[in-house]
């Protein structure tokens, strides 16, 4: 039960994202983080870029990633899919969302479409409840929703106590 709670409220969270940051690592290890405009579809993210940026050649050589929204931490696998202008679920996003990148970027011709499949989700300490109102809920574990085996687990973590 707690589980659906959580990946309803992840997913609520991930189509009103407007930017992520990205983190990618190349097959040495290199790591690199970059401000994503994103456009999400249940747990599947989408993001386009320059096929010559260190970024796309990171997922070339290692799929993993990992992405971050405010203290909310994603793993996921990486695939290029294709060329931005040919998935018409993005391009319709894109002018919704981020018209100005749209304009400027997603016709060109060295633009790559990267689609990111979630794989993992760590809430860290607090949560906005929306819900009702703007209450906080404040926790002492990180909850981690493994979304490929579809279960929570807990990490206590006594540094969560307290004020935030």
């Amino acid at each position: 039960m707690e589980y659906e709670l959580l990946l309803e409220k992840m997913v609520k969270l991930l189509s009103k994202t407007n930017y992520v940051v990205l983190a990618t690592a190349s097959k040495d290890g290199i790591v690199t983080a970059s401000k994503m405009c994103v456009i999400a579809e249940g747990t599947t993210l989408y993001f386009q870029t320059d096929s010559k940026f260190e970024k796309a050649r990171n997922i070339i050589e290692n799929p993993n990633v990992a992405i971050t929204i405010e203290n909310i931490y994603f793993k996921g696998q990486a695939t290029i899919i294709g060329h931005p202008s040919e998935n018409q679920y993005f391009v319709e996003k894109m002018k919704e969302r981020h018209y100005q990148t749209y304009e400027n970027y997603t016709d060109l011709p060295n633009q790559i479409l990267i689609k990111v499949s979630l794989t993992e989700c760590r809430i860290w300490g607090i949560w906005q409840n929306n819900d009702i109102g703007d209450n906080v809920v404040k926790e002492e574990s990180i909850k981690v929703l493994n979304l490929k085996n579809k279960q929570l687990t807990k990490i206590k973590c006594d540094n969560l106590k307290g004020g935030y």
